[in-house]
């Protein structure tokens, strides 16, 4: 989970690769520092410059929409030392994403990570249920429930569920939910 912003996209058979420069690392710097292309970035060598892989097509589930000098909030999947983005990652413009978001980004989600929020299917699921159900997960079906609520384990640690906040329960007082 990284703010990152988009440097560069190159097709590669069937891939685009996307050149990002790591501004900040929420979750998962050390499996991050593990990914093929990773270097120290900058004219100060405070970033790292990383490679992601996604389909060229974005009717693919490839994150084909990016655009380069713009700041992403990106989640992704490691998978074979390469940094992997489809869209059933949360990927967003910086400028997007709430103040609650960025909080529960520093905060929250970290260590709720056992908390499966993205869709699976099939029984390579290893996480934590209870907050895996697409109506949250897409943004445009309620951008209330999107944009204030956060997914937290239980206390026994056996499974998620999505908590409210108190912006939730004004905006969906004040527009009903609708986007």
């Amino acid at each position: 989970m990284v703010r990152a912003k988009v440097l560069s996209q190159e097709i590669q058979e069937e891939s685009l690769v996307i050149g990002l420069r790591i501004l900040k690392t929420f979750k998962g710097a050390s499996e991050l520092n593990q990914t093929e292309g990773i270097q120290v970035y900058g004219s100060r060598q405070r970033s790292l410059f990383a490679k992601a892989y996604t389909h060229k097509d974005g009717a693919a589930c490839g994150v084909d929409w990016l655009e380069n000098g713009k700041v992403y909030f990106i989640t992704g999947k490691i998978f074979n030392s390469k940094l992997k983005l489809h869209l059933c990652r949360w990927i967003a413009k910086w400028s997007q994403v709430t103040q609650r978001q960025r909080a529960g980004a520093r905060r929250f989600y970290g260590p709720n990570c056992d908390c499966q929020i993205s869709p699976c299917y099939g029984d390579n699921c290893p996480k934590l249920k209870g907050c895996n159900t697409s109506e949250y997960f897409n943004p445009t079906n309620n951008d209330c429930e999107w944009r204030h609520t956060y997914c937290l384990k239980n206390t026994n640690v056996t499974a998620c569920a999505w908590q409210e906040t108190a912006e939730y329960k004004n905006c969906t007082n004040n527009s009903e939910g609708l986007p």
